[in-house]
């Protein structure tokens, strides 16, 4: 399983790795997005619509009263909440598993509730807080960023997040 960790000073720079990645996407991928309430899973997909050319990316909030939300751009992205669902099948109902055969990027956030749904051929990204001190500023805003996928066409991109975790051998 090929496995990265990046850590992140601000939402910013959160927001700028997500962006990177975004400009790589072709169309298909899936993310799972994992963290607490605030670890930055919405900031993260914020960027990953801005890298992919939608130019309405400022207005990317959680979906968590809709469900899902749709932006157009390069390739179109679906952004999915999980947090409010009483079971994974609210999302099927949604019409996920046919979103899974369209080229469209699909994003889920709090993607642990719903992850009998989710192909195997998905990016887990897990977001927690990571207090990062920034030389004579202090405690900063920062985050863990933790991406696993076991497709081997994620490994060049994740390459370029950050190095590599420890147990990488999983």
């Amino acid at each position: 399983m090929e496995c990265v960790e990046r850590l992140t000073g601000s939402a910013e720079e959160t927001f700028e790795v997500a962006r990177q990645l975004g400009e790589s996407l072709s169309g298909g991928e899936v993310f799972a997005l994992v963290g607490d309430l605030g670890s930055g899973k919405t900031t993260f997909t914020r960027g990953l619509v801005c890298g992919a050319g939608c130019a309405d990316y400022a207005r990317v909030n959680s979906p968590t009263y809709v469900l899902e939300q749709v932006y157009q751009g390069r390739v179109p992205i679906r952004h999915y909440d999980a947090y409010r669902l009483g079971s994974p099948c609210e999302l099927d109902e949604l019409g996920f598993q046919e979103a899974l055969s369209s080229r469209a990027v699909l994003v889920v956030e709090w993607a642990d509730r719903v992850e009998s749904l989710l192909p195997a051929d998905r990016l887990l990204l897990e977001l927690s807080f990571a207090g990062v001190e920034r030389e004579g500023e202090g405690p900063g805003d920062g985050r863990l960023l933790r991406c696993s996928s076991s497709r081997d066409a994620w490994a060049g991109r994740l390459a370029s997040l950050g190095g590599a975790c420890a147990d990488n051998e999983q």
